[in-house]
């Protein structure tokens, strides 16, 4: 089978949940290590933290969301500027901190359109009105 005849990735909704289960806790990291101080591990968290956000663009374009591509490509370039802040030799915290409180917006943001809170669990779960 040559490359053109391979099947396109298909980004499932459970590829997204998964995705949202391992981000959760790499942008918890993202904060914590800019409290302490640790902008090695900071600038660490939000290059991986970036490289699974980006992933699902595939599952919003498949699904015709521009309102959640549009806030994705919002924390995308946030995560961007975000790398960019922490790779010079003196970090300015009150930069990476805004751009830290930018990403969660726009997270939020989706989050509050997208995601929902399973009452007996607390887990997460992705909104029907996601789905064409």
């Amino acid at each position: 089978m040559i490359a053109q005849d391979k099947p396109y990735p298909i980004f499932t909704a459970d590829h997204l949940d998964a995705t949202m289960k391992t981000l959760g806790p790499n942008v918890a990291g993202i904060r914590a290590s800019l409290a302490g101080g640790d902008f090695a591990t900071a600038k660490e968290r939000a290059i991986r933290s970036r490289e699974q956000l980006a992933t699902t663009v595939t599952f919003w374009r498949d699904n015709g969301r521009r309102d959640a591509l549009a806030l994705l490509g919002t924390a995308l370039n946030r995560m961007d500027a975000l790398d960019a802040a922490l790779s010079v030799e003196a970090v300015d915290p009150t930069t990476v901190g805004t751009l830290t409180s930018e990403i969660g917006d726009a997270c939020a943001a989706c989050h509050e359109i997208y995601r929902e809170q399973e009452p007996g669990s607390g887990e997460y779960r992705l909104r029907s009105v996601a789905l064409r």
